[in-house]
């Protein structure tokens, strides 16, 4: 075929997973990596109310986990 440039394949993307059960797999393994590596602690699940949105962003300026927002 004209302008079509011949493609040379050689072995197996190794990032690519065979089925959703792998992908899943490595997500996990990734997540808990991500946690291991991660200097700030997970938050619990909490609701913060703001009178305004001006006393959210003073609140949210002061919070050092960048995980709660």
């Amino acid at each position: 075929m004209r302008g079509v440039p011949d493609v040379k394949v050689v072995g197996r993307r190794a990032l690519v997973p065979s089925s959703p059960a792998e992908a899943h797999a490595r997500w996990v393994r990734l997540q808990a990596e991500a946690e291991r590596l991660n200097p700030h602690a997970r938050p619990r699940g909490f609701v913060h109310r703001a009178l305004s949105w001006e006393e959210y962003a003073r609140w949210r300026r002061a919070q050092d986990n960048p995980r709660l927002w």
